[in-house]
């Protein structure tokens, strides 16, 4: 189970670094961060709650997009490493043309990823007190 996690988590895991990079960079030359640095924080509290926090907005939203991309990957993985899944279940589905399975295994798939959308946004408000939902 390590090696398809690794696979799976490395492609997904450089895309969200490549964003948490320069976002954290335009996040730390915000004013709020020199005043916090200015009233004496040390740089973990400043980085930690000051800045990480308003950085993971945009990358909080790349995670989200990146879910049915998963999704498909586990799929592959499943197939390629035969792990018992719904992603081999699918597969065996439409190699034996069957309609039932296959309907209830995409349906299951959709409502992980609209049930994904709303948490992504629902996460914002946690994250940026300036958003928060009433």
């Amino acid at each position: 189970m390590i090696v398809p996690a690794v696979i799976l988590g490395t492609s997904l895991s450089a895309v969200t670094m490549r964003l948490t990079r320069p976002t954290m960079l335009e996040v730390l030359r915000q004013d709020y961060i020199r005043t916090a640095w200015a009233k004496g924080l040390s740089e973990g509290p400043v980085v930690a709650r000051h800045a990480l926090r308003n950085a993971l907005i945009p990358v909080v939203t790349l995670i989200g997009l990146q879910a049915p991309l998963l999704i498909g990957g586990a799929v592959i993985m499943e197939q390629i490493f035969v792990i018992p899944g719904m992603g081999l279940l699918l597969l065996e589905a439409v190699s034996q043309r069957d309609y039932p399975i296959i309907t209830g295994v995409f349906l299951v798939i959709g409502a992980s990823v609209i049930l994904i959308n709303p948490l992504v946004n629902l996460s914002y408000g946690s994250l940026d007190p300036r958003v928060r939902y009433r």
